[in-house]
Parts: C-alpha cells; structure tokens; sequence
C-alpha cells in the first residue's frame, strides 16, 4: 500500500485495489466505507435491500450506483449523482457503454466494477482527468462498494466519485 500511496502523490493513476486499509483523501469515502462495513453486519456483501438512502443523504452527490448486466457484460446506471452530472452531464439510465462520457471514464470505471464484482470487495481507485463538462482538470478518487440481493452474489454496486479540481 505504501507504494499505492506514493504514486498517487506524484499524480499517477492507482488501482484498481482493495480498499480495505487505504488511506482515502476524501472523508467522503472514509464515511461510505464504514456505512458499508455497518449494514454488511456478519455477511461476506450486504444486502441491497439493507441499504437506507436517508442515511447517506451527505453521500448522494457522488454516488453512482449500477447493476451488474449478465455477470458483468455491462452495466446499468441506476443513479448518477449531481456531483457527477456537473462533470459528465446526466448518465442516469444508460448502460455503461452507452454512457456519453470519454473514454478514459469509461474504461476507468469498468476496471473498478469489474475488480470489485470479482473480489465481492470494497475497491479502491485514483486516477487524473480533464472534466468535459468543465474543461478543467480533476483528480478522481473511487470507491466502489459491492451490494447482493443475495448475500452472496454482487448483483449491484454503489461507487462514489469525488473529483477534486487540479490546479495545472
């Protein structure tokens, strides 16, 4: 991890990883995080259905929740926060690679829900970006947390997104 760590302080791109022990540079992540570990309880992934959205409102702006399409071919955007929308304009509804996002977006998040629908684990990622919306360049720092209707089977996942605006 302390490598993880030092190649995100000089700017480059980190996971994804298991997040479990990372040192987060949002607090926001630090608070999903230990929401997740709460409803998880004793399970090896929460339930969905465990999931309180008035719990977590603080955590909406940047959450991106989608569900697994046929053992991960693609995925469904459920929700898409206003944190992101102000970034990538609205992409709730579509499926991920049918979301109007560029590319680097695009395959930076499949990795992060694929490492996390294999590892049915708390999954870390860090990369920079320019925001297409905006023009400017962002640091993006993602958690993406593993969700079951099962207990068992990771069938959905929320990811938070907190994108930071770099100075260059």
């Amino acid at each position: 991890m302390p490598q993880s760590i030092a190649l995100r302080e000089r700017g480059q791109s980190v996971g994804p990883l298991v997040a479990e022990g990372f040192a987060f540079l949002s607090g926001t992540l630090d608070q999903a995080l230990a929401y997740w570990h709460e409803i998880r309880g004793e399970a090896a992934c929460p339930r969905r259905d465990a999931l309180q959205p008035e719990r977590i409102v603080s955590l909406w702006p940047h959450i991106l929740m989608v569900d697994v399409i046929e053992d991960g071919s693609d995925y469904f955007i459920r929700l898409f926060g206003q944190r992101l929308v102000d970034t990538y304009g609205e992409q709730t509804g579509r499926t991920l690679s049918q979301a109007k996002v560029p590319d680097l977006v695009r395959g930076r998040s499949r990795q992060l829900f694929d490492f996390c629908r294999a590892k049915a684990s708390p999954t870390y990622a860090y990369w920079q970006e320019t925001a297409p919306r905006r023009g400017h360049a962002v640091n993006v720092e993602a958690l993406c947390l593993p969700l079951s209707s099962d207990g068992i089977s990771v069938d959905r996942m929320m990811s938070l997104n907190v994108n930071t605006r770099r100075e260059t």
